[in-house]
C-alpha cells in the first residue's frame, strides 16, 4: 500500500509539470539535506543545509533547525548507510551553536568524515585486522557569529577508539586511534549583488599499535580542504556561481623502527554554474574540472616512486526543482563526466611503466527526487527511477520506491 501511494504520488507529480508556477507559494529554503543535493545531480551550485557540514557560518542561516539522514540500503530494519543527526540553535540574535554526530559511513566531505585516508587500515595491515578498532561515532560542535554583513563560523570534531589488553601476568598490548577535525568559514555580503562563502578544514587522523614487546607501529595523516564560492546576481532571476576547491593529503608510517611516507595527493577543482529562479522553480548547474595528483613513495631496493593523476573535464552537474503543491516538491538532476587517468606501476626500484585511460563516471546519469513538507517538517528523498518504468507493476512489487532519505525540522 505504501509503495502504491508513492507510485501514485509520483504519477500525479509528473502530470502536474504543466501547471503554472505560483510566485506566492511558500518558500522551503529552511529544509533540504544530502538527499536534495543528490536529487539535483550532486549539485555544488545551490545553498542547502548540507553547507553547514563544511562551512559552519551557514548555521546563521539555519537557526533552530534539526536535520539528519535516514540513509539508504538498509543493513537491518532500523539501520541504513549514511545516517547522521545534527542540530543548530539560536542563542542570541548574532550567535548560533550546533552539533553533528556522524558515523564511519558518513557520506559528506567534512570534518565529520572519519579516517578518509585509512590510517587504521595502514596499521592493521601489519599488525592484524583487529589490532586497532576503526573510528566511529564522530562528535562535532560548531557555531556562527554574525557581524553586520559578515558571518564567521568555527567547528571542531573528535573521535577515538581503544583496544587494550592487560593480562594478569606479563605485558599487554594496546591499539588506539583518534581523529581531530577543525574547520572555519565565513559568508560575506560584498554588495547587494555579490555574496561570497569561504571555508577551510583540517583533519588529523592517527592510529597506533603498541605490542607487549617490540617497537610501535603508527600512522598519521594531515588533510587540508579549502572551498570558495561566489554568488553574483546578474539579474533578479539569474545568479552566476563560480567555485574553487583545493585539497591535500599527506602522512607518515612508522613500522619496525623505520619512518616512511604514506601516499600523498593534491586536488584542485574549478567550476562555474548558473542559478535561474522563477517563482518556486529553480534551475541550477554548470560544468567543472578537477585535477588530482597522487604520489606513492618509493620503497628502497624494492620499487620506484609512482606518480598517478586524474583529470576530469567536463563534469556536468545539473538540477531542477519546483513545487507541485504546497507540500510536494519535484526534483530532477543529471550528472555526466569524462575522466582521463594516468598511472604508473613500478617494475623495479628504478623503473616504472605508465598507462593512460579514458573513463566515465560510474554513477553518471539522471537522478530523481521529491521533497515532502508538512508544516515545519521536511522529508527529502532520492527516487528509484525503476518504479516509473514498472508502472502498475509497483502494486505488490518488490522494488524500493525511495533510495536515500534526509529529514529536517525547523522550529
Amino acid at each position: 500500500m505504501v509503495k502504491f501511494f508513492f507510485s501514485f504520488l509520483l504519477f500525479v507529480s509528473f502530470l502536474s509539470l504543466a501547471q503554472e508556477n505560483d510566485p506566492d507559494r511558500q518558500s522551503f529554503d529552511r529544509s533540504g539535506g544530502y538527499a536534495r543535493i543528490q536529487s539535483l545531480g550532486n549539485n555544488p551550485f545551490v545553498v542547502d543545509p548540507e553547507d553547514m557540514k563544511t562551512n559552519p557560518a551557514y548555521a546563521a542561516y539555519y537557526q533552530n533547525f534539526l536535520w539528519g539522514d535516514l540513509g539508504s540500503s538498509a543493513l537491518s530494519d532500523n539501520n541504513g548507510v549514511g545516517q547522521f543527526a545534527g542540530f543548530s540553535l539560536k542563542i542570541t540574535p548574532v550567535i548560533t551553536i550546533g552539533g553533528l554526530l556522524t558515523r564511519k559511513d558518513f557520506q559528506s566531505q567534512s570534518i565529520g568524515l572519519l579516517d578518509p585516508a585509512n590510517v587504521v587500515s595502514a596499521v592493521n595491515r601489519f599488525e592484524g585486522p583487529n589490532a586497532v578498532v576503526p573510528l566511529d561515532n564522530n562528535l562535532g560542535l560548531f557555531g556562527s557569529y554574525q557581524l553586520n554583513k559578515m558571518v564567521l563560523g568555527l567547528g571542531v570534531a573528535y573521535a577515538s577508539t581503544i583496544n587494550r589488553s592487560t593480562p594478569a601476568s606479563g605485558i599487554g598490548d594496546e591499539g588506539s586511534a583518534s581523529q581531530f577535525g577543525l574547520n572555519a568559514g565565513l559568508i560575506l555580503e560584498v554588495n547587494k549583488d555579490l555574496d561570497v562563502d569561504v571555508d577551510a578544514s583540517l583533519i588529523f587522523p592517527s592510529a597506533t599499535y603498541a605490542p607487549g614487546a617490540g617497537s610501535k607501529t603508527s600512522a598519521s595523516n594531515t588533510l587540508l580542504m579549502v572551498d570558495a564560492r561566489a554568488f553574483y546576481k546578474i539579474t533578479p532571476k539569474i545568479t552566476l556561481v563560480p567555485l574553487v576547491n583545493f585539497g591535500t593529503v599527506s602522512g607518515t608510517l612508522d613500522f619496525n623502527g623505520r619512518n616512511s611516507d604514506l601516499p600523498s595527493s593534491t586536488m584542485l577543482g574549478v567550476g562555474v554554474g548558473v542559478n535561474y529562479r522563477q517563482g518556486d522553480f529553480l534551475l541550477a548547474g554548470g560544468p567543472s574540472f578537477t585535477y588530482t595528483s597522487t604520489t606513492n613513495p618509493s620503497i628502497p631496493n624494492v620499487s620506484a616512486e609512482e606518480a598517478n593523476s586524474t583529470f576530469t573535464f567536463p563534469a556536468w552537474n545539473l538540477g531542477a526543482e519546483w513545487n507541485l503543491t504546497d507540500w510536494l516538491i519535484a526534483r530532477f538532476g543529471y550528472v555526466a563526466s569524462t575522466t582521463n587517468d594516468t598511472w604508473q606501476n613500478a617494475v623495479s626500484d628504478t623503473q616504472t611503466e605508465e598507462y593512460k585511460r579514458t573513463s566515465f563516471g560510474v554513477n553518471d546519469g539522471a537522478t530523481l527526487g521529491i521533497g515532502l513538507r508538512f508544516g515545519q517538517f521536511g522529508l527529502d528523498a532520492t527516487v528509484n527511477e525503476e518504479i516509473l518504468r514498472q508502472g502498475l507493476n509497483n502494486i505488490g512489487g518488490g522494488k524500493a520506491t525511495l533510495a536515500y532519505i534526509s529529514a529536517s525540522y525547523a522550529f
